[in-house]
């Protein structure tokens, strides 16, 4: 199950048809992107090599704490399967202040970075191009909010588990249905069935499907009673006769979803075909509520397999449940056996389960074996059941074709594409049923043999390194596809304000391109230089002719310089449809012309028989001959200007001869004689600003053209990718953003690795002595919003600020002033001196009022005035 360095899957050993006999695009759903973290593995690519190794992820907790615990019961069994590092969030990313972060539940956390992982994987970096995306997600239980409840910290807005959904939404900026989804341990592939639905139903046009589950305490054992579910050996083993119960595990994944016939039209990787799904519940035929039903699970098999059109038969392979209980693992083999004899199936299937390797991900253990199957169809491996050793005798397999490999192995050969299912049953009774099937083969991918930008970009330097780094390495790889790689870090990749961007052509060039090391990103406005009258030819397209000069009225006729102006013109006009706004355009000679007419201030005909008139001009006095030919193109400038009504300038236009013409003024057309008439007179023009970048030539789509649009998009511009690229090659994986690891995490929320990184102290609200206005201010957003230290000029949406933060600010200035400020007063100031400003214009005006109605009069109850200078009449009184 290896993958080439642009993301797609080598074939296994048969490939199967292009498309699947009987399949119905307009019914089956792409899963186009897939995202996790789990035991044992940080990302997808570690998550396969897991599975190809066959090992477990389920770890034995050691030291003084945990043999202590075991000494004082002997119950405790020291064993989970741990999610490293649940305590580090990239909330900088999100603009999520760390004071919210650290009180935001880590299940919301891992899920907002492994959506973004799982579109990254997609090809559609920030969801930029799929429509509308619906969120259909779960959760375990909000303990990290119980335990903050207990401590009587204030709950973070949106703290509650069914905001889960909405705060992906939010902060990726969806806008199809966002849902919440609970039915215990069938979560995952309850909203994997939901989404699927509202994607036929035309509710969306793509789905984030997602599940995620945090133990807290993390990192500690659990407590093996006698009749529990809970192992007392703190092995996992489903399906095997020395299975004793399960072991707990955290873990998270999301799958991205399409309709299948969207996903080829789009040219979108299909990592698997979600040909059909069943959800039901056993209703009251059980024995209790948490005991399993054979009929009930039994039905949501057959129901599955009737809606997906499949024959039975044809799946090969079957992610069970499969939690290594020894009531729950013979239920599920009798209800699987039972299905099969129903409609006389025989065929051989192997079964197996994820948790034996990462353990009960309890709402996100659907999640994790629907992943395994999709690489297990995709990639041609049929996956081992990790530590399997004898298969339970309490279901008779004999003749069932039903079979519990221990250890991974090729996908048998196959006449038709390659199917599995899987299963996932909720304690209380909710049956949820998937069938997969291997995605159509894809289009060969073009050649990519000419130069490519390499665009790179993070929210953090720490990021932008480790992207860096990992670029290269992408790059040093056999096989690297730099084409690909470009494809994918162009689309799938949410552009940061920290960018940059390499050209070259081949993997040797752009490691050559990239081996002075990421140097600091460029920052600042994007201004496009436009050349002209360059009398040595060091301009691209050297507008001075080398013959005569024309005559006549019209000399631009047969001039180079018309030309030169027409490709000005067109660089521009190409630039503009590639997403490219310009702050400004620095200009000179027939540049100006060009970029006059760009900016809606002449039109593009009377534009270039004016650069014509201009460049006859130039020519004539500099050979330095007859200068009639020159009178009469000026005279012809001059005419050809005494006629034009300039119209408003859409974008502004700097002159090197030190004339700004400013966006929105129509533009003095005296200004151009005076372009000409200095060019005459021979003066050399001034070099363009150092930050103006150089418009070339857009002909051919070669390097200097592509390095100009790299130099746009380094500055901020927000490019359509897609028309520099053309046709062909469609979407391939991103290499996942490198979320920088900074530590959230409540004083209040034991996790065992509190002397990491500490949560920065809050500053004090009220003012001491001495302290400034807005010395308090900022000591009070520092409270609010978690951060060490905040600038007089911060803005305060920029750090994370929202309504409800900004209103906890309102409460700590009316504790410490005694003064009330409108909300939208201090939303609207934004920085910190903005907010002291208005604190002290309040109590200049309090210190007025009690000046005019005061005077004479007790200043309160027993002769003395309010501490903070404030009544209640004070309230009321409008200024």
């Amino acid at each position: 199950m290896t993958e080439h360095a642009n993301g797609r899957p080598q074939p296994g050993p048969d490939s199967g048809p292009d498309h699947a006999p009987g399949l119905v695009p307009d019914r089956a759903v792409a899963i186009v992107g897939l995202a996790c973290r789990l035991p044992g593995a940080r990302s997808l690519t570690e998550y396969r090599e897991l599975l190809l190794r066959d090992a477990g992820a389920v770890r034995r907790f050691t030291g003084e704490t945990e043999q202590a615990r075991q000494d004082a019961d002997p119950r405790y069994v020291p064993v989970g399967g741990e999610l490293a590092d649940v305590d580090l969030f990239d909330a900088e990313y999100f603009g999520i202040a760390p004071a919210e972060a650290a009180a935001l539940d880590p299940q919301q956390r891992l899920l907002l970075q492994e959506s973004v992982h799982a579109l990254e994987h997609a090809g559609y970096g920030g969801g930029t191009g799929l429509g509308r995306v619906g969120v259909f997600a779960g959760s375990g239980d909000n303990r990290y909010g119980t335990l903050l409840d207990a401590a009587g910290v204030e709950p973070t807005p949106g703290s509650t588990a069914a905001a889960l959904p909405l705060r992906v939404s939010y902060h990726l900026g969806l806008t199809g249905p966002s849902v919440f989804v609970a039915s215990l341990c069938s979560t995952a592939l309850t909203a994997l069935h939901l989404a699927r639905r509202s994607l036929l139903a035309g509710d969306c046009e793509a789905a984030l499907v997602g599940a995620v589950s945090v133990a807290l305490p993390h990192e500690r054992g659990y407590l093996a009673v006698d009749g529990g579910v809970l192992s007392p050996s703190g092995a996992c083993r489903p399906f095997d006769r020395r299975a004793d119960g399960t072991v707990p595990g955290s873990g998270v994944g999301v799958v991205v979803l399409k309709r299948l016939a969207d996903a080829l039209r789009d040219g979108d990787t299909v990592h698997a075909v979600l040909r059909g799904s069943a959800l039901n519940n056993d209703g009251a035929a059980r024995l209790s509520f948490a005991a399993p039903s054979v009929d009930g699970q039994r039905d949501v098999l057959l129901a599955a397999w009737a809606e997906s059109g499949v024959d039975p038969a044809t799946i090969g392979y079957l992610e069970a449940h499969g939690t290594g209980t020894p009531l729950g693992d013979p239920v599920e083999l009798a209800a699987l056996l039972a299905a099969r004899r129903r409609l006389g199936v025989s065929a051989p299937c192997m079964v197996g389960s994820a948790k034996a390797a990462l353990g009960h991900l309890d709402a996100a253990a659907g999640m994790a074996g629907l992943i395994r199957a999709v690489l297990a169809v995709r990639d041609a491996v049929v996956p081992g059941t990790a530590g399997h050793g004898e298969t339970t005798t309490a279901v008779d397999l004999t003749g069932s074709g039903l079979h519990v490999p221990s250890g991974a192995a090729p996908w048998p050969a196959t006449t038709g594409p390659r199917r599995a299912a899987v299963t996932a049953l909720g304690v209380g009774g909710t049956n949820a049923h998937v069938v997969l099937e291997q995605p159509p083969a894809a289009p060969a991918a073009p050649a990519g043999d000419g130069p490519q930008i390499l665009p790179l970009s993070a929210r953090s330097a720490w990021s932008f390194e480790q992207s860096y780094a990992d670029l290269r390495a992408l790059l040093a790889q056999d096989g690297a596809d730099p084409a690909a790689l470009a494809r994918a870090l162009q689309a799938g990749r949410a552009p940061g304000p920290l960018r940059r961007a390499w050209t070259a052509a081949g993997p040797t060039g752009l490691l050559a391109a990239l081996a002075d090391g990421p140097a600091t990103p460029v920052d600042g406005p994007l201004v496009l230089g436009l050349t002209g009258d360059a009398p040595s030819g060091d301009a691209p397209h050297d507008d001075a002719p080398t013959g005569d000069a024309p005559s006549g009225d019209a000399p631009h006729d047969d001039a180079p310089t018309a030309d030169g102006f027409a490709w000005r013109l067109a660089a521009l006009r190409a630039l503009a449809a590639l997403g490219v706004e310009p702050a400004a355009l620095a200009a000179s000679g027939v540049g100006e012309f060009a970029a006059l007419a760009f900016g809606g201030a002449l039109d593009p005909d009377v534009a270039r028989r004016c650069a014509g008139h201009h460049t006859a001009a130039v020519a004539a006095a500099r050979r330095g001959g007859d200068l009639s030919a020159c009178e009469r193109a000026m005279a012809a400038l001059e005419s050809e200007l005494s006629d034009v009504e300039p119209g408003l300038l859409q974008v502004e236009v700097r002159s090197v001869l030190g004339t700004v013409l400013p966006a929105g003024a129509a533009p003095s057309l005296t200004h151009l004689l005076e372009v000409t008439a200095s060019a005459v007179l021979g003066e050399e023009p001034p070099a363009l600003p150092p930050e103006a970048r150089v418009v070339v030539p857009a002909d051919g789509g070669g390097e200097p053209w592509l390095r100009l649009v790299a130099d746009c998009w380094e500055r901020g511009a927000e490019l359509r990718w897609e028309l520099l690229r053309g046709a062909g090659g469609g979407r391939t994986a991103a290499p996942p953003y490198p979320f920088q690891p900074v530590r959230h995490w409540h004083p209040a929320v034991p996790d065992g690795r509190v002397e990491r990184l500490p949560v920065p102290e809050a500053g004090a609200a009220a003012p001491q002595p001495g302290v400034s206005t807005l010395e308090a201010v900022r000591a009070i957003w520092c409270e609010v919003l978690g951060l060490p230290e905040v600038a007089p000029e911060d803005d305060f949406f920029v750090l994370g600020g929202h309504s409800i933060l900004a209103a906890q600010v309102l409460a700590r200035i009316r504790q410490s002033y005694g003064v009330r400020i409108p909300l939208g007063d201090l939303l609207d100031a934004e920085t910190a001196v903005g907010t002291a400003e208005l604190i002290d214009a309040e109590l200049a005006s309090a210190r007025l009022y009690r000046t005019l109605v005061g005077a004479g009069q007790d200043d309160g109850p027993g002769g003395h005035a309010p501490e903070d200078g404030f009544t209640d009449e004070w309230e009321e009184v409008e200024l």
